[in-house]
Order: C-alpha cells, then sequence, then structure tokens
C-alpha cells in the first residue's frame, strides 16, 4: 500500500510541476472566447416561414470557470416561461486542437455535443456531425446541428443555430439569439 502511494504522491508531484505548460495552450484557446463572459439580453427567434419570428426573451450570464479553462452559460428571465430552454459549457481539447461545446436541454434532458473552431476573427462555429449526439426525427431519419457566435461588436453578438438532415451537405436557419451586452 505505501508503495501505490508514493507512486500517486510522485506522478502528482510530476504532474504539478509540468502544470503551466499544460494549461497554457487552453488558456490561450479560452482567452479568443473573453469578450463572451458576462451578462446579456437576448431575443430569440425562430426561422418561420422564410422568416425570423420572435419567440421569447432572456437574461443570459456566461462565467469563467476551472482557472479560466470553462465558460458557463446561464439562462434567466425567461418570456414566455414554458420557452425551450438550453444551457452550455464550453471548454478547449488541446490533445484534438478543438473546442467542445456541451448543450443540456429543459426538454429532452440530453447532452448534445459539438466541436469547432473560429472560422474567422468574429465567428466561432461548432457542429454535432462527429459526436453522434444528433437527433433522431420522426420519419427515421438525423437531425445534425451546426452553432455560429458572430461578434458584431464588443456589446452585440449573434448566435445562429442551423439544422441538417443530409450529414451536414446542407444547413438551413433555425434559430437566433441577438444578444446585447446588459452590463
Amino acid at each position: 500500500m505505501r508503495l501505490i502511494s508514493l507512486i500517486v504522491l510522485v506522478l502528482f508531484s510530476l504532474n504539478a510541476h509540468a502544470q503551466p505548460e499544460i494549461e497554457k495552450i487552453p488558456l490561450e484557446k479560452m482567452a479568443k472566447l473573453e469578450s463572451l463572459l458576462g451578462h446579456w439580453k437576448t431575443t430569440n427567434y425562430a426561422w418561420q416561414d422564410d422568416a425570423w419570428t420572435e419567440i421569447a426573451t432572456t437574461d443570459v450570464h456566461y462565467a469563467s470557470k476551472l482557472k479560466g479553462k470553462l465558460i458557463t452559460e446561464e439562462i434567466s428571465n425567461v418570456v414566455p416561461i414554458d420557452s425551450f430552454i438550453v444551457e452550455t459549457f464550453i471548454s478547449y481539447d488541446q490533445y484534438r486542437n478543438v473546442y467542445r461545446l456541451a448543450a443540456v436541454d429543459d426538454i429532452y434532458g440530453l447532452m448534445d455535443i459539438y466541436e469547432g473552431d473560429f472560422v474567422d476573427d468574429n465567428n466561432f462555429q461548432l457542429t454535432n456531425l462527429r459526436a453522434g449526439t444528433n437527433f433522431p426525427t420522426a420519419d427515421g431519419g438525423e437531425m445534425y446541428f451546426r452553432l455560429t457566435f458572430t461578434e458584431i461588436d464588443q456589446n452585440t453578438r449573434e448566435f445562429l443555430v442551423e439544422r441538417s438532415a443530409d450529414n451536414g451537405a446542407t444547413w438551413s436557419p433555425m434559430n437566433m439569439n441577438k444578444m446585447i451586452r446588459a452590463n
């Protein structure tokens, strides 16, 4: 038992000394999302009849956690109260060079996993194509989603949700959140 304790102590000690290097990449990557942090007033829209229709408003708070390696989303003040809610968690996988976003909704309770990266300086885009967390459709097909956060300016964002029924060959709009900083 002492040998096992000694091995664990040595491994922990070695890992503790390597920690600054281990943390460097995820901290640099998560810093690219720092402008998302804070409180936002959000108007939610659904794509219906080839136009955006307002369906809800919410307050959203994005917070940095786990020493800057996780961003969490918390939604409050939902109007109407029975609106569909999804909260997210974002991190960076330095071994696979990809951001991950886990989304959990209040209807199905499923955790959907998205992967992606910045497609340019203002657009952060992720899909659930690779994760295998797609949704089954009534006709026996599969529905995938693509999420795009677009920074309009420091105080304005759009968050677009698109869907695909053909493994991402084509995408169509589904929902959009217009976000205004509430500070």
